[in-house]
């Protein structure tokens, strides 16, 4: 009974949004702003006649998996407000649903939304590999595999955010709030890092550069953009065990927020 009612929710879902124009405007502008990277990138190497890079097409590849995970973070973080606002939640939870097929329908509906957008994607530079020269390498497929599992860390967190709010707007501001968080600490420790040895800083910028050192790690773990970077590392440096590491880490990452969500949700009911 609960897998039929997750598999109803789950179609409803994920025909509206297949159908939205905004779903294939993030994959065209996705696109957009890689080839212009690539065109650079190219004009470079008939200036200086070599190729400066042995994986040119990840860090195109790379903008391509932040815009399509900023698209579908921003849909999972409002999907639940969304219904909440417009009443269609209460009504749901009416009948058979509970807060686990509700959430659920939701994280494999976004999920899969992101592995289409793959499938787009591998198709685009693999057409940009056979005009270009530049190659649709093992590691371009290993990067595309491993966007299946970080866009599973993007929904996840991105239903969280949602499970915590009552209105659109509200969940919208609190995603901006915390990643905008995450990238202003990310910018003060870089910018602390560069202010040189601990001999040349006073006592105080010491102490906070060590303690930002301390949440910056910690949001290493919490943002689902971070494992994004790894993902590529591991990628770019060729380890398995890195790759499978990280792997294993979105997985964990993904059940942990999913399970938030539930909780989340079930403690604070379906009204907005």
């Amino acid at each position: 009974m609960a897998g039929k009612v997750t598999k109803t929710l789950f179609k409803r879902d994920f025909l509206y949004t297949l159908y939205s124009w905004g779903y294939y405007a993030a994959i065209f502008v996705s696109f957009l702003v890689s080839s212009f990277i690539l065109k650079n990138f190219i004009d470079g190497i008939r200036e200086e006649d070599i190729l400066v890079s042995a994986y040119p097409l990840h860090q195109p590849l790379y903008i391509t998996l932040v815009i399509i995970s900023i698209y579908l973070v921003i849909v999972s973080a409002i999907s639940i407000s969304r219904e909440r606002e417009q009443g269609t939640l209460e009504v749901l939870f009416y009948g058979p649903v509970t807060a686990g097929n509700f959430l659920w329908s939701k994280y494999f509906k976004d999920l899969l939304l992101g592995i289409i957008a793959l499938c787009f994607t591998a198709v685009y530079f693999y057409l940009v590999s056979y005009f270009t020269n530049l190659g649709f390498t093992i590691g371009l497929v290993k990067a595309l595999f491993m966007g299946i599992f970080l866009i599973s860390c993007v929904v996840s967190f991105g239903l969280f955010i949602s499970s915590l709010t009552g209105r659109i707007r509200s969940s919208v501001i609190t995603l901006l709030a915390i990643l905008g968080a995450f990238l202003a600490i990310q910018f003060a420790y870089g910018a602390l890092l560069g202010l040189g040895e601990e001999a040349t800083i006073s006592l105080p910028l010491l102490y906070l550069r060590q303690t930002l050192s301390y949440v910056f790690q910690g949001i290493n773990w919490i943002s689902p953009f971070a494992f994004l970077s790894r993902g590529l590392d591991a990628v770019v440096l060729e380890s398995w065990s890195l790759y499978l590491a990280n792997i294993v880490y979105c997985l964990i990452y993904s059940l942990i927020f999913m399970a938030l969500s539930i909780f989340t949700m079930n403690r604070r009911g379906v009204k907005a």
